[in-house]
């Protein structure tokens, strides 16, 4: 009997249910932990790297494009406009060598705390002095899942 409600209990089982939620908690603290201390990186995915290669498999169209200038987002974290000129087409027929462009990009300035989710910032200043990019679209010309690339060079 539980001497602080007069109720009958199973002898250990609410300590061992408390020990387990602890447990649970704890481990998820940890968990979360380890994100934002190794995690603070924009690069930082949440979803297995099978979503993204499916993603990148059924983009409808991938492109290379020559950066030419890129609008950072005033805020800590949000979307850059990167513009450039296309220079090569991986897949697809939406667009064409010459092409300018402008891709809307999830970007965060460093040391910035975006939330966790799916999406990949990339770093502002990298994003900046990258020379080149490969982007995989959907139809509409979209990122397909934050499937952008930065490259210091023609592939």
């Amino acid at each position: 009997m539980d001497h602080r409600t007069d109720h009958r209990c199973v002898a250990g089982s609410a300590p061992q249910a408390l020990r387990r939620s602890l447990r649970k908690s704890l481990g998820n603290a940890a968990v979360a932990g380890l994100l934002l201390l190794g995690g603070a990186a924009p690069a930082l995915a949440l979803m297995s790297p099978q979503v993204y290669a499916t993603a990148r498999d059924g983009a409808k169209s991938v492109i290379v494009l020559e950066v030419e200038s890129v609008a950072i987002t005033p805020r800590a974290f949000g979307t850059c406009g990167v513009t450039g000129t296309v220079k090569l087409v991986e897949r697809g027929t939406a667009y064409s060598v010459g092409q300018k462009v402008t891709l809307d990009i999830p970007c965060a300035r460093p040391n910035a705390l975006p939330p966790l989710g799916g999406t990949i910032y990339q770093e502002t200043d990298r994003l900046q002095a990258a020379k080149f990019g490969r982007a995989y679209l959907d139809a509409d010309g979209k990122l397909v899942l934050s499937q952008y690339f930065q490259l210091e060079a023609l592939p």
